[in-house]
């Protein structure tokens, strides 16, 4: 898998012409690998790549280039004992990418995965659906996806743990929608509102 990434990210770097893009590779590997990450890592960097190229409405390419950097960077930073992690990853990619002309729409998008006010901005919707299309997996995807956000906060007592996680599934199932654009929506809505409830039905019986 860091092989395909790696030959995908020197082709879109090259392409779109991002400066360091050896030394940004190098970072990526080692950000993403540490050893806190068992969901934000390089393949949830590689399913959301995925679901770009699969995205079936149309996307003006510099709209697609720009929604693709932003997800190679937007868990650059992720550690679960700091709540700026969006806020240290678009400011990291700034650094990276100053001067280069998708930079400030890239730190616009990683800044939306803080999954607040998106409404109306296309990119940011888009964006926003990819990095959430896991709650709409299938049921056994899923529930690998909630073990290992489990493991990312292994530091926290279960119990806190399982009121603190049903706190943020109880805030999802609250929204008129999860996901944002037409498609997204029609795709993982439905699974996803069963997935959340469930995994929210096992944490009450840790608690």
């Amino acid at each position: 898998m860091p092989l395909t990434l790696q030959k995908r990210w020197m082709k879109f770097s090259t392409r779109v012409t991002i400066p360091q893009r050896d030394i940004l590779w190098k970072n990526f590997v080692a950000l993403y690998s540490e050893d806190n990450r068992h969901y934000h890592d390089l393949a949830h960097i590689e399913d959301c790549l995925t679901k770009l190229d699969h995205w079936p409405s149309h996307l003006s390419n510099t709209m697609r280039d720009t929604i693709e950097l932003a997800i190679w960077f937007h868990d650059i930073i992720y550690d679960t004992r700091r709540a700026d992690n969006e806020e240290s990853s678009a400011a990291l990619a700034t650094h990276y990418l100053r001067g280069h002309p998708l930079a400030t729409d890239c730190h616009a998008l990683i800044l939306a995965t803080r999954h607040k006010q998106t409404e109306g901005m296309r990119a940011e919707e888009i964006m926003c659906d990819i990095d959430l299309s896991i709650l709409g997996a299938k049921p056994e995807k899923y529930q690998r996806y909630a073990k290992n956000i489990r493991s990312e906060y292994s530091w926290v007592e279960t119990e806190e743990y399982a009121e603190a996680r049903s706190r943020v599934l109880s805030n999802f199932l609250k929204r008129e929608k999860l996901f944002q654009t037409a498609y997204a929506i029609g795709r993982w809505e439905k699974q996803a509102r069963i997935n959340i409830q469930e995994e929210r039905e096992k944490l009450h019986t840790m608690v």
